[in-house]
């Protein structure tokens, strides 16, 4: 039977699930929460592991990118500009040292952008060998302090702006308090963020060619994957880029996070990785200037590892309305063999981090108050022992209690003492059997009831 959007929508409304815990209302704070669930990440977009799944059905690229944002077109898009990359956000330290067996860095006092001639009265000076060059926030300044085992060095003044450059075959590694990168292309650019109180911090910024130095360097999905899995990331990840220009954010100095924040930018590392490293970088080059395009601009091509059985619609997660971010099937998630680590998952959340997380006295029992079609949490309550409640969204509280998916399955307790998952209703079941109508497989797959639910 098919079913209209509009009852599609009615029907997200009438799955509001509300499922008190197994704790009865007078129970004392318990000292651990037990969940299980299915899926790793957001859920909005495209579905990496289900990427995977499809190539590993033959699926091409295009055919992948089009099940996981409908109604876009692949089109040619010019992928030459530069992005400023923030590596480095809000750091107090961090260090630079040279990576490569020969290679030469310079340091130059003041903000240069990449490719502008650099006045020789603003070089401090070029270096080579066992140099590292340490950077500091301190006293509403960046200090730069130069160390060598065969050199001794005066020390610098303090500025609020420094540029770090190499030679084109040198790599350098770069070191901050919140991960390392190798780095190869661009160059570093040190910005002072001034704050109320303390010695401020930097932004560390690399500034790189976006079609080829900055996608090089994406560390999303193993270089092992499939060729077509690759593209459809390559691509996804271009046109992600595409959609951040060419606004600078004040808040990194930069374009776009190396973070998942936006994109999981490693540097060097990816492309250099033994064996598995040439793949990535030719899924780069094999889809060089595609894109995604809707309504005649780049989409907002979010990506995540993996879902419940089902992706979002944006709506539901972040607010607001995009046609491609709608639900779609992604069963490839829950299939253990394609996806061993998020296929099932079971965390233990301790009692202060859920009290934490609803910021009350304890928590004593929760409340899941809105489901989406997909099965994810929306809304959760928490109540603590002096009867206080507080309301998080899905998001919130997989952020706050650090869940891999908000795909969590609390309907009930098993004998054991684990959550059991409650099975899918009859009106899911039908929306499945209609997005699926193609496939006799997984038509018997929705009857069964698989669909939404996690494999054995």
């Amino acid at each position: 039977m098919r079913i209209s959007s509009r009852a599609i929508s009615t029907l997200a409304v009438t799955l509001f699930i509300s499922l008190l815990s197994p704790l009865s209302a007078n129970a004392s704070a318990p000292a651990k929460f037990v969940f299980t669930g299915s899926g790793y990440g957001h859920g909005v977009g495209m579905s990496q592991y289900g990427a995977k799944g499809m190539a590993m059905e033959s699926a091409t690229s295009a055919m992948i990118l089009s099940h996981f944002y409908p109604g876009t077109s692949l089109l040619p898009g010019d992928d030459t500009q530069l992005i400023r990359v923030n590596v480095g956000h809000k750091q107090r330290d961090a260090s630079l040292t040279i990576k490569s067996e020969s290679g030469t860095v310079t340091l130059i006092r003041g903000r240069f952008l990449i490719n502008r001639p650099v006045p020789e009265s603003a070089v401090v000076g070029s270096y080579s060998g066992d140099i590292t060059i340490s950077m500091t926030s301190i006293a509403g300044k960046i200090e730069i302090t130069r160390s060598s085992k065969l050199a001794k060095f005066s020390s610098l003044e303090p500025d609020d702006d420094w540029t770090i450059r190499w030679e084109s075959e040198t790599v350098v590694t770069l070191r901050t308090a919140a991960r390392n990168y190798l780095l190869k292309y661009g160059q570093l650019n040190l910005k002072r963020v001034a704050n109320d109180v303390g010695p401020g911090e930097m932004e560390i910024t690399t500034t790189l060619r976006l079609g080829d130095q900055y996608l090089y360097g994406l560390g999303e999905v193993p270089s092992s994957w499939p060729e077509a899995a690759l593209d459809a990331q390559a691509i996804a990840a271009r046109t992600f880029a595409l959609s951040k220009l060419p606004s600078i954010r004040k808040a990194c100095d930069c374009h776009i996070y190396s973070t998942i924040r936006d994109q999981n930018f490693v540097g060097f590392g990816k492309e250099s990785e033994p064996f598995y490293g040439i793949r990535w970088r030719n899924a780069v080059d094999r889809t060089r200037n595609q894109v995604i395009f809707f309504e005649g601009k780049p989409i907002q091509s979010f990506f995540f590892s993996s879902s419940g059985g089902m992706t979002q619609n944006v709506k539901d997660v972040w607010g607001g309305k995009l046609a491609y971010l709608v639900n779609r099937p992604d069963t490839w998630s829950v299939n253990v063999a394609i996806n061993p680590r998020y296929a099932k998952w079971r965390r233990e959340v301790s009692q202060a981090v859920m009290a934490k997380a609803f910021e009350l006295k304890d928590l004593v029992r929760y409340q899941i108050l809105e489901r989406s079609i997909t099965g994810s949490l929306l809304k959760i309550r928490g109540i603590d022992s002096e009867g206080r409640e507080k309301i998080l969204t899905g998001e919130q509280f997989r952020s706050r209690v650090a869940l891999p998916s908000t795909w969590i399955n609390l309907s009930g307790v098993t004998a054991d003492g684990e959550p059991e998952r409650e099975p899918p209703s009859e009106q899911v079941i039908e929306i499945c059997l209609d997005l699926f109508r193609f496939s006799q497989q997984r038509r018997e797959a929705c009857e069964q009831g698989e669909i939404l639910r996690e494999r054995p």
